[in-house]
């Protein structure tokens, strides 16, 4: 998602990474020690996992411009994979609603 991250800067893509420990700093000391530079939010109530009916972690979910999921798997979903650079890529162009 680190990739996302820095293809997609200027195209209306956000990528965030939420994290559901309930340590906000060990969060935070993994994603700069792994340096990752994509914004993070910290659910340790986890209240949007819930809102969002997240399964497990890590799980990667698309969620386009009026806050509809478009896509979630469980783990990564690889950048490299044609049908998620194409679901980005129709997402980018679908005006918002």
């Amino acid at each position: 998602m680190q990739k996302a991250h820095n293809e997609y800067p200027a195209k209306d893509v956000v990528v965030l990474t939420i994290s559901l420990d309930g340590d906000a700093a060990a969060a935070k000391h993994y994603l700069a020690e792994h340096k990752f530079s994509m914004p993070a939010a910290h659910d340790k109530g986890m209240a949007y996992a819930r809102k969002i009916e997240a399964r497990g972690v890590p799980m990667t979910y698309i969620i386009d411009r009026n806050q509809n999921i478009a896509a979630r798997a469980f783990g990564p979903l690889e950048l490299e994979r044609a049908d998620v650079r194409k679901l980005i890529q129709t997402l980018i162009a679908k005006p918002v609603s």
